[in-house]
């Protein structure tokens, strides 16, 4: 009976004890921040989530925080010195308080942003938010898989371990003075505005850019070889002749739009409309970033004088008296009109 209860239980205790052991070796501060880098470059790029509060959350700690920290974890992999380097690595030769290793990724993390935007600027990759969070999350995880082969390279008993809540204490214990009220408030206060401060520099940088919005409406004529330009307009017709037209559109508000182009004729005097006949609407659905053009001729009612041909522009519905002041946009060409009549008359 003693024999079998000491093969049942002996397995157990191995299994338990070969668990311990791989929990013990298993680097689980750098677990952490590689799955926290995967994470947040996961809501910062695929998700996009919009609230500015969830983005400095995540923000600031990727940014001011996790590459100085893998920095240190790679640099300085024992808990203790060595007394002298061995072979041809880099032995760590001093020992590293953990007030030290916070304030060193804290400094490292500063020191090493504008190298990663150095780099991706070489690379020509755009500065924006997803390239600024993939090129700091690459670099994190590189220097994370250096830090875990040299922690792994020193013995599991010399090995740097995160103690969290010994952390925290040494950093309670550093902050709050319990013999003075006005020391620990300058050190809260202290604290407090480096981390607004720091997380707003964070969202600002991780945040998505928004590109200029705009719209461009122009008036195209062709010139000697059919190529559409902006100018050489036909500025002068015989009453009842036409005035050929091409009226392109470039969208740039960041989504497909729609719009509608009036071609109205306008008689002015004194700068003031006196007169106003609409010939045409033209609809357009333009894609972000495209251009769609439309070639349009407008034979004018008047039979004689200078008439004003203009396009207005609008997003969405048109109002029931299309004007220039309440378009989106607007252009417009000066036309002379020659009667027949008074011409035959002068020759």
């Amino acid at each position: 009976m003693k024999d079998l209860l000491i093969r049942t239980v002996r397995p157990v205790v191995a299994v338990g004890q070969g668990t311990r052991r791989l929990v013990t070796r298993t680097p689980t501060d750098l677990v952490a921040v590689a799955g926290f880098v995967a994470v947040a470059t996961l809501l910062l790029t695929v998700v996009d989530i919009g609230s500015p509060v969830v983005r400095a959350a995540v923000g600031f700690p990727l940014l001011f925080l996790a590459p100085g920290y893998a920095i240190v974890a790679a640099l300085f992999p024992r808990a203790a010195p060595l007394e002298a380097s061995t072979g041809f690595g880099i032995g760590q030769m001093r020992d590293v308080t953990e007030v030290e290793r916070a304030a060193l990724a804290f400094g490292l993390s500063f020191a090493s942003l504008p190298l990663i935007g150095l780099t991706a600027a070489a690379l020509s990759l755009e500065f924006t938010g997803p390239v600024v969070v993939g090129a700091v999350s690459g670099f994190v995880l590189l220097t994370v898989a250096v830090a875990t082969v040299r922690r792994f390279r020193v013995p599991a008993q010399d090995r740097y371990r995160l103690r969290l809540l010994r952390k925290v204490g040494a950093a309670r214990a550093a902050i709050v003075d319990r013999g003075s009220i006005a020391y620990t408030a300058v050190n809260v206060v202290l604290i407090v505005s480096m981390v607004i401060a720091l997380t707003s520099v964070g969202y600002a940088l991780v945040s998505p850019q928004q590109a200029e919005q705009y719209t461009d409406l122009r008036l195209l004529g062709e010139d000697d070889g059919g190529e559409l330009v902006a100018g050489n307009y036909t500025t002068e017709i015989e009453s009842g002749e036409s005035v050929p037209l091409t009226i392109a559109v470039e969208n740039q508000e960041g989504s497909t739009t729609e719009y509608t182009a009036v071609v109205q004729e306008q008689w002015l005097e004194d700068g003031s409309v006196l007169e106003r006949t609409d010939h045409q609407r033209v609809e357009y659905s333009v894609g972000d970033g495209e251009t769609a053009t439309a070639e349009r001729s407008v034979t004018p009612t008047a039979e004689s004088g200078e008439v004003r041909i203009a396009v207005l522009l609008y997003e969405g519905d048109v109002p029931d008296t299309p004007t220039v002041d309440n378009a989106y946009r607007s252009g417009y060409l000066w036309v002379e009109i020659n009667d027949d009549l008074e011409a035959e008359s002068d020759g």
